[in-house]
């Protein structure tokens, strides 16, 4: 298990796709704004241009559907061009599921060690005779992980938007809405230099501008479950443990 991952991203200068409609929708907020494949069996690019030369860690195609089993991405890129060198080898498109169905909707998602580039391309994959992908979100850029892991008591839950009205005969009356997570965690023992980085972080994003969260980036069964798109909520003041340490409870819920 690794230590939760909040990615701040980095900003994105262009994005171009080779083919499909809407790629400028990945640079949206809203996951519903979409980037739409019009092909399989073949390659699709997604080519980000960050503008200037950037260390990243992490790479997120989020709200991903309907990918088939068999989907996979790489991610090449570089200072100088789209195919420089090869970031992430070809593998699995889906983020590791707990079920053996295929989800409605899934994420790809990579994290590893720290790369320059200015120029990223997303190949993906979808097989012959499958749907052609569509997908919502995109986001890079250097990962905050904290030195000491959540503290126990760490949770998640399912939030249900619609409305239920209980009806004279027993039953119910119910408005179908969606179900999405919110996630809860601390974390003790932090720096003065990692509250100070928090402290910068939640300064750019409060509670209204979305970022990442994905409480074990690990390639483990249940990734898709950990990796959440959303907005912090609630948010609290750290409390000081001592002159060099704090502790700092978030409350985070995903955008659907």
């Amino acid at each position: 298990m690794s230590n939760v991952l909040i990615l701040s991203p980095a900003p994105i200068a262009a994005i171009a796709a080779s083919r499909g409609s809407g790629v400028a929708n990945l640079l949206t907020r809203s996951p519903k704004e979409v980037w739409a494949d019009n092909a399989v069996g073949s390659a699709a690019s997604i080519d980000i241009d960050l503008g200037a030369v950037t260390s990243i860690d992490t790479v997120y195609l989020g709200y991903v559907s309907p990918a088939a089993a068999a989907a996979t991405w790489t991610i090449t890129g570089g200072t100088g061009g789209y195919t420089e060198s090869l970031i992430k080898a070809s593998g699995p498109l889906r983020a590791i599921d707990t079920a053996t169905r295929a989800p409605a909707r899934t994420h790809a998602f990579w994290t590893g060690g720290a790369v320059n580039v200015r120029y990223i391309r997303l190949s993906i994959t979808q097989p012959a005779g499958s749907a052609p992908l569509r997908a919502g979100v995109a986001m890079v850029g250097r990962a905050w992980r904290p030195t000491f892991n959540m503290e126990f008591g760490a949770g998640r839950r399912i939030i249900d938007t619609g409305t239920v009205a209980a009806l004279p005969d027993g039953g119910f009356g119910t408005i179908e809405g969606v179900r999405k997570r919110e996630f809860n965690w601390s974390l003790g023992d932090l720096s003065r230099d990692e509250t100070d980085a928090l402290d910068d972080l939640l300064g750019d994003h409060g509670e209204t501008i979305p970022l990442l969260v994905v409480e074990d980036p690990d390639a483990t069964t249940g990734q898709r479950a950990r990796i959440h798109y959303g907005l912090f909520v609630a948010l609290k003041a750290f409390e000081r443990s001592n002159p060099a340490q704090t502790k700092w409870q978030f409350t985070f819920e995903e955008w659907v």
